[in-house]
């Protein structure tokens, strides 16, 4: 007689795809979907985002990112509100920073300039493009988050005024787009020398260039 063979168990797929979804599924897939555009954005450029891509990119079934992204100019959107808002705590470090109204406002200057030189094209989108001749709507998140940089830095500003170290002959808002396009100018066209830095030594040099073009900025506007 034969001796009875072993009932054979199936072993189970590797369910770390399904947890991976699953994970997506429980709330993350928004934050996914604007950090691995945002990298798409900076590398490619704004006429490669795609959710479909992105989607792929992510191992998430197309449709998956639509239900956070309805469409192109909604993710758009929220990657600016998430660059003044970025912008609107950078602003929060430099009141921050020092009692000094000077310190302040080169504070200022410094996070300005190198959340544009990390973040250009999203900061080309915070300011011009598509968002703005599309004919959507702007969101009240975007709205708002706008707003808050916009004071955090005219804050700053009028506290210069109001200590008497800053030129107060002229409006607030005035002085403040002043210094804020001369910082916004710099960075612009610094981009490229900032992406060509290979070493400590030279992104030390640069970040001195930074410290004397804040300072005859200020200087400018002193009393």
């Amino acid at each position: 007689m034969k001796p009875a063979k072993k009932k054979q168990t199936l072993q189970k797929p590797n369910s770390a795809p399904e947890s991976k979804l699953s994970t997506y599924h429980h709330g993350n897939l928004r934050e996914e979907v604007l950090d691995h555009s945002r990298k798409v954005l900076e590398t490619k450029g704004v006429s490669s985002l795609s959710l479909r891509d992105i989607a792929t990119d992510l191992g998430v079934s197309h449709t998956a990112p639509y239900r956070h992204f309805p469409k192109k100019m909604d993710l758009l959107q929220a990657l600016v509100t998430e660059g003044f808002r970025e912008l609107t705590e950078g602003m929060d470090r430099a009141w921050e920073h020092s009692e000094d109204p000077l310190e302040k406002i080169k504070k200022a200057g410094v996070e300005y300039i190198f959340l544009l030189l990390k973040n250009p094209r999203r900061t080309e989108l915070m300011f011009g493009g598509e968002i703005y001749v599309s004919g959507d709507p702007i969101s009240d998140e975007l709205r708002e988050c706008g707003k808050l940089a916009y004071l955090g830095m005219y804050k700053i500003v009028e506290y210069g005024q109001k200590s008497l170290k800053l030129k107060n002959s002229v409006p607030t808002d005035t002085l403040m787009m002043s210094f804020w396009s001369g910082v916004h100018g710099f960075a612009v066209l610094n981009e490229r020398k900032w992406k060509q830095i290979k070493s400590k030594e030279e992104e030390e040099t640069f970040r001195k260039e930074v410290d004397q073009i804040l300072e005859i900025m200020i200087e400018g506007t002193r009393l």
